[in-house]
C-alpha cells in the first residue's frame, strides 16, 4: 500500500494533506474502516462476513499467549530475569518482564486485522506497540527517568499525528460529546492531545500495576468497555465497522489471556514494556475508533491513582525512589494502609483505609471499582451514540 491508491481514493498515499481534496469527515474511503460521512443511510454493522475476521482478531493474539507463555516463563527463570513478589509473607520470586511476548501477541492480532480488512491503521498500532513496548523494555532492564520516560513516549504520540497528516485515515481529529454535538476539525490542538495522551495513559497504566492480577484484570475490563463503545457508534452513525473494531479486538484477547498467568498467585510479571504498551495501545485506539469520551469515562479510576500519586510525592517520580510504601505487609499476612505521611496516596491506600485485606481480596475490591467504571463508560457510549 506504500504509493498505492488507497481503495476508493483519488490520490496516492504520498500526497501530503494540504494538497488532496476535502473529504465531508477527512477521512478516505477504505474498505473496513472509516468509510462515509456521518448521515449516510446505511449503518456499517459488522456482517455475517465478518464473524470469522472478528474471532481471528480476538482469539489468534489470545492464543498466542496460551500457548507460548509458560515456555517463556521457564525461559525468564532459567536466566534469572525474577523479581520478588514484595506483597507475599515470604521470598517469592516471579518471572518477569512478560511485555515482550505481549508486545508480539499484539503485534499478531493487527496483522489479522490488516490481512482482512488492509489499510494504514493496524501498521501504525504496530509501531506503537513496538516503540511504547521497547521503551518499556529498556525500562525494565536498565531505567529510565521519570521525566525521560514521558518524553519518548510523547514521541510516539507525534508519530501518530504524523501518520495522520501523510495518511488522513488514522483518526478523525474531532470529539464527540454525549448529549451535545461534535467539535470542529483542528487538526493542530488535537494532535497535541494525541502526542499528551501515549505519556499520560501509559504512565496511568503503569502506576495501577502493584499487585497480582490489577493491570491484567484492569486492562481486560477498559479494552472490553472499548469495543463497545466502538460498536455503538458504529450502529450510530456508520463512521466505523469491523475494521476498526478488528484492530481493537487484540488488546482484549491479549489482556484476558495474560490475566489467566498473572492473577493471584501470579506466575509472571508484566512489567514497564507490558504495562506502558497497554496504556499507549488503549489511548490510541480510543482515538482511532472515535471514542475518546467513553474511554476517559472507563479510565477514571487509573487517572484518579496517577494524579494522587504524583500529587502526593509532587513530581515525575520512579516507584523505586519513593521514599515510602503506601502499603505494607502486616503480621497476618493482610496488607495495610500505610500512616506515613510521606506514602503516596493510592488507590489501594484509599480502599484499605477500611481495614486490612489481603491481596486477592484488595485486587477484587480495585477491579469492581474499575468494573463500576467500565459500566459508567457503556452508558456514556449510549448517551453519545444512540440518544443523539
Amino acid at each position: 500500500m506504500s504509493n498505492s491508491l488507497l481503495k476508493g481514493s483519488s490520490y496516492p498515499l504520498s500526497v501530503p494533506r494540504r494538497h488532496r481534496p476535502a473529504h465531508p469527515r477527512g477521512f478516505d474511503d477504505i474498505e473496513g474502516f472509516k468509510v462515509r460521512p456521518e448521515g449516510a443511510a446505511t449503518v456499517l454493522l459488522p456482517s455475517a462476513g465478518d464473524i470469522i475476521p472478528l474471532a481471528l482478531a480476538l482469539v489468534v493474539p489470545a492464543a498466542a499467549v496460551f500457548l507460548v507463555m509458560p515456555r517463556y516463563i521457564g525461559f525468564l527463570r532459567s536466566n534469572g530475569r525474577t523479581t520478588s513478589d514484595a506483597h507475599k509473607g515470604k521470598e517469592v520470586r516471579v518471572p518477569t518482564p512478560a511485555g515482550p511476548l505481549l508486545m508480539v501477541a499484539l503485534i499478531v492480532g493487527e496483522v489479522v486485522a490488516w490481512a482482512f480488512y488492509g489499510s494504514v491503521v493496524p501498521l501504525v498500532l504496530i509501531v506503537v506497540v513496538l516503540s511504547v513496548g521497547l521503551i518499556g523494555l529498556y525500562d525494565d532492564l536498565r531505567g529510565l527517568g521519570g521525566v525521560v520516560k514521558p518524553g519518548l513516549l510523547a514521541l510516539v504520540g507525534a508519530f501518530v499525528v504524523l501518520a495522520e497528516y501523510y495518511y488522513p485515515t488514522v483518526y478523525d481529529p474531532t470529539v464527540y460529546f454525549p448529549l451535545l454535538t461534535k467539535t470542529g476539525t483542528h487538526f493542530i490542538i488535537f494532535g497535541l492531545i494525541v502526542v499528551a495522551s501515549i505519556p499520560v495513559a501509559s504512565n496511568a497504566f503503569n502506576m495501577l500495576d502493584a499487585f497480582n492480577g490489577e493491570i491484567s484484570g484492569f486492562t481486560a475490563i477498559v479494552s472490553g468497555a472499548l469495543a463497545v463503545a466502538i460498536l455503538l457508534r458504529s450502529y450510530a452513525i456508520g463512521s466505523t465497522s469491523a475494521g476498526t473494531l478488528a484492530v481493537a479486538l487484540p488488546l482484549l484477547g491479549v489482556s484476558l489471556a495474560f490475566y489467566y498467568f498473572n492473577r493471584y498467585p501470579s506466575r509472571v510479571f508484566d512489567g514497564d514494556s507490558g504495562s506502558l504498551t497497554f496504556g499507549a495501545m488503549f489511548v490510541i485506539l480510543s482515538i482511532v475508533g472515535g471514542v475518546e469520551i467513553a474511554a476517559l469515562v472507563a479510565l477514571i479510576p487509573a487517572v484518579l491513582n496517577s494524579y494522587y500519586i504524583l500529587s502526593s510525592v509532587r513530581g515525575l517520580v520512579e516507584r523505586k525512589e519513593m521514599a515510602a510504601r503506601p502499603t505494607y505487609l502486616g503480621d497476618d499476612g493482610k496488607l495495610c494502609a500505610s500512616t506515613e505521611a510521606r506514602a503516596p496516596t493510592t488507590l489501594a491506600r484509599m480502599i484499605l483505609l477500611s481495614g486490612p485485606l489481603g491481596e486477592r481480596s484488595l485486587v477484587s475490591a480495585i477491579l469492581r471499582v474499575c468494573a463500576y467504571a467500565a459500566v459508567l463508560s457503556v452508558i456514556t457510549s449510549v448517551i453519545t451514540w444512540l440518544l443523539r
